[in-house]
């Protein structure tokens, strides 16, 4: 950003570039008290009010207050609520691994291994392995320049502490900014409250799980579930092998967290930028742009996906193409791009290949939402079974 200078040639406001809930985005000053500034930015219909309440503070102690609106804009930074396990690490019991983890070396003495991002962690006298994700350390230096970063967790504070420890040695990123199930306000879910002082406008949530923030729907990114050992693939219903199974892992340079972090970059930079553009910037706005260049342009005819008795703009699927910003449309027309199927013998499917349409599998529409990109269509065909 290209600092304003007053009359005396400092580098500082006014000019003003923008407000966001009445303060300005580059030195935080007041609007009621700034002189020249720009005009506070509209909010849209329909958008989530400027004026709502301010997020209830916990009447829990321990979690640090959220730094102010004020000093975040001041510093271009966000707040950022990261999920533990299945987002930036996955754990199980010493005494729950499968026959193929056994025979692949996994034992009830095994001690870890931080060159593979494996620790063995004793709390409540259970002891754990957990396993970082790729990228997790790197990914968490590079949002810090962005955030400022606190961990959420459903699960026990001395679990949550020793395993935050493994990610966060030198405790640079997080400090004491780390909440548990002991911490959170409601049972088995996660809201905003916990966390004295966020305010929701600036608040972006990285969680596997979406039914846990009923209230901030708007404020989460869903991340691709990181499941590496079979206690977790059992404990989500996956019939699938654990990546410890298979001796495999994410990669560091295109796994989800990596795609995670270009995300936040984009959210980051869409939010400051709507602020000098006079645009209001409010983070569940940019989010939705951001996630609406998803699949635009593509317009989407369904074959055997939406059960007949449901009503079509009802289901899942179809509310997660609208809000990756892809058409679906009811029929099969010249308009269409995209005919997801699970069967290549349906009508559409073959009116599809007959057309030179993309016929795709529905987990083409997943991949989407989780990559945040459009994906190759090659990579998702449909066949029988």
């Amino acid at each position: 950003i290209k600092q304003g200078r007053n009359d005396n040639g400092d580098a500082r406001c006014p000019p003003h570039p923008g407000f966001v809930r009445g303060l300005c985005s580059r030195c935080g000053a007041k609007e009621e008290d700034a002189e020249g500034g720009a005009p506070r930015p509209r909010v849209a219909a329909g958008s989530p009010s400027w004026e709502g309440p301010a997020v209830p503070a916990s009447a829990t102690t321990s979690i640090p207050r959220a730094t102010n609106l004020e000093t975040l804009l001041r510093t271009r930074k966000l707040t950022l609520i990261l999920d533990l396990d299945h987002t930036l690490l996955n754990s199980t019991g010493l005494d729950d691994f499968s026959p193929m983890e056994e025979r692949n070396g996994f034992a009830s003495n095994t001690t870890g291994d931080p060159g593979m991002g494996l620790f063995r962690l004793d709390t409540y006298g259970v002891p754990v392995l957990t396993k970082l994700r790729p990228f997790a350390r790197g990914f968490l230096e590079q949002a810090s320049a962005m955030f400022e970063m606190y961990v959420y967790t459903l699960g026990g504070q001395e679990y949550a502490r020793a395993a935050v420890k493994q990610l966060d040695p030198d405790g640079v990123y997080f400090g004491a900014r780390i909440v548990s199930s002991e911490e959170s306000t409601r049972r088995d879910m996660k809201s905003l409250d916990v966390v004295p002082g966020a305010e929701a406008v600036a608040v972006v949530i990285l969680d596997d799980s979406d039914h846990v923030w009923p209230d901030h729907q708007e404020n989460l990114i869903l991340v691709n579930r990181y499941l590496y050992f079979a206690s977790s693939c059992r404990q989500f219903g996956y019939d699938v092998n654990s990546l410890a199974e298979v001796r495999r892992d994410e990669r560091e340079r295109d796994g989800s967290l990596a795609v995670m972090l270009e995300v936040l970059k984009r959210v980051h930079r869409g939010f400051f930028d709507s602020v000098l553009d006079g645009h209001c910037s409010e983070v569940r706005e940019v989010i939705r742009a951001v996630r609406r260049e998803v699949l635009r342009g593509c317009t989407v005819a369904f074959s055997r996906v939406i059960p007949l008795e449901d009503f079509a703009g009802d289901h899942p699927m179809w509310k997660l193409t609208e809000r990756l910003g892809g058409v679906c449309a009811a029929n099969a027309d010249a308009t269409v791009t995209h005919v997801v199927a699970k069967d290549p013998g349906t009508e559409k499917a073959r009116w599809a290949r007959d057309n030179s349409k993309f016929l795709v599998d529905p987990s083409w529409i997943m991949a989407a939402s989780f990559r945040w990109c459009r994906p190759n269509e090659q990579d998702f065909p449909v066949t029988r079974g």
